[in-house]
């Protein structure tokens, strides 16, 4: 049996996306395929596989083929993300091994989330001046966008802060 949820995450909230994947699993769904806010889930047994994602910078197959080394799968992928699952043998599923790789992530969502939100403010301030009547939603999504991963920004910061104390 299967079953197919839409749903949307925001760029800078995968962890939350990755903890709604985990409890699917817990209920005896695990993710098959991943879409543009679709996901498809196959019944199986509760809490089996665990699930991460991670924004690659670019397509690393050594990197992919390392973690299928590792016993981690791909189960799909969208744009850069790549929606990775284990066998759930009781630890934590952790894919950042240091504080480092946890900001060069955060780095790299940071940037896809500011190109979008730049984008979308120049694109909505040239229909301004054109006068189109719905170029206020250019300005509001790139403004939500970047509002929106003002909170990662927070978390970075502070977390490149503590690293830097410890060194």
């Amino acid at each position: 049996m299967s079953k197919v949820v839409y749903k949307a995450f925001p760029l800078w909230d995968w962890e939350k996306e990755a903890a709604w994947l985990n409890e699917m699993s817990r209920q005896g769904w695990q993710l098959c395929r991943v879409g543009w806010c679709r996901y498809e889930f196959e019944q199986g047994e509760p809490g089996r596989w665990q699930y991460q994602l991670e924004m690659l910078q670019k397509n690393d197959p050594d990197y992919l083929a390392f973690l299928e080394d590792t016993g981690i799968q791909v189960v799909g992928r969208l744009f850069s993300w790549v929606y990775l699952r284990r066998e759930n043998d009781g630890t934590p599923f952790e894919l950042f091994s240091d504080t480092d790789s946890i900001l060069r992530h955060m780095d790299r969502v940071l940037t896809v989330c500011y190109l979008l939100g730049g984008v979308n403010l120049f694109l909505g301030g040239i229909d301004m001046t054109q006068g189109f009547s719905f170029a206020w939603v250019n300005v509001a999504l790139g403004a939500a966008i970047c509002l929106g991963a003002l909170p990662l920004a927070l978390r970075r910061h502070k977390l490149a802060q503590r690293r830097k104390m410890q060194e």
